[in-house]
């Protein structure tokens, strides 16, 4: 599998989403400078005792003192002092973000400069960054031997005629061919406990294609059982001292009898840790 020497760009979102917050925060700084009185706030020592000035005379440096029983004006020139040095901030970033999403493309300009190539000149280059077609068909192509069936179990099939070991593992494999999750099932992973090597064969390894992140899912579907609940447990330990752990790269779901898998849970999982591009 060839690899990317520069990680996708993954600051589109983030940054799109920083210029409407700092936008919305531009008008709301606006309004309040027109609601502030005018003048300025001057703040003395006296004693150790700080003093409040309103200073309405431009260029002077005197101005009427404040008393206590109005530090509610002087609370209000202190706002306005800042507010007027924000809003030239907030002005100084929506421009270097707009100039930055423009320039880049929305942050695309370097994908598609592999992109816009034709067919033949870029089967004789190899991109910084992949697209996340080419990618995901990469990462999907990876030839491996899973755990072998017993002959006396039942069949369950996904959308894409696999086979897995139960009908919840139907539903996750079938929601992640629908949101077109790469995934590849019981692939062999080689852990370490100790001084010892244990290869064990989670039931899902997911790629995130936008953040190139792998996320091992593992669905226990008999908590109920005492024995099954005590192997998941020393599973999950497993995880831990690799430090696969859960909501990082680790994606755990669970079922009972009287509690079956929710699909509605396994759609939010998809779209918080696979389809997302933070």
């Amino acid at each position: 599998m060839k690899y990317e020497s520069l990680s996708p760009n993954l600051l589109k979102g983030a940054l799109e989403n920083r210029l409407k917050e700092i936008q919305q925060q531009l008008l709301h700084t606006k309004k309040a400078l027109d609601k502030a009185p005018p003048g300025r706030i001057r703040i003395s020592q006296k004693h150790g005792h700080p003093e409040y000035y309103l200073v309405t005379e431009r260029g002077s440096l005197r101005g009427k003192y404040i008393p206590k029983k109005h530090i509610q004006l002087a609370a209000q020139l202190a706002q306005k002092d800042y507010d007027s040095q924000l809003l030239d901030l907030l002005k100084t970033e929506i421009a270097a973000l707009q100039n930055y999403l423009h320039d880049t493309r929305n942050g695309t300009a370097i994908p598609k400069l592999y992109t816009s190539l034709c067919p033949s000149r870029r089967a004789l280059i190899q991109p910084v960054t992949l697209t996340d077609e080419h990618y995901a068909e990469q990462w999907q192509s990876i030839q491996f031997k899973g755990r072998a069936f017993d002959p006396d179990i039942p069949v369950h099939l996904t959308a894409r005629e696999e086979r897995v070991r139960s009908k919840s593992e139907v539903i996750i494999a079938d929601a992640l061919i629908r949101h077109g999750i790469p995934y590849r099932y019981e692939y062999p992973l080689k852990l370490s406990k100790g001084q010892q090597s244990h290869t064990i064969y989670p039931d899902f390894l997911c790629l995130n294609i936008h953040t190139r992140r792998e996320y091992i899912w593992e669905h226990f579907g008999m908590m109920d059982d005492p024995g099954y609940a005590q192997k998941a447990t020393a599973k999950l330990c497993l995880y831990e001292e690799n430090g696969i752990l859960p909501g990082r790269n680790l994606i755990l779901t669970m079922e009972t009898q009287t509690k079956p898998i929710s699909t509605r849970a396994v759609e939010k999982i998809i779209e918080e840790f696979l389809t997302s591009s933070r």
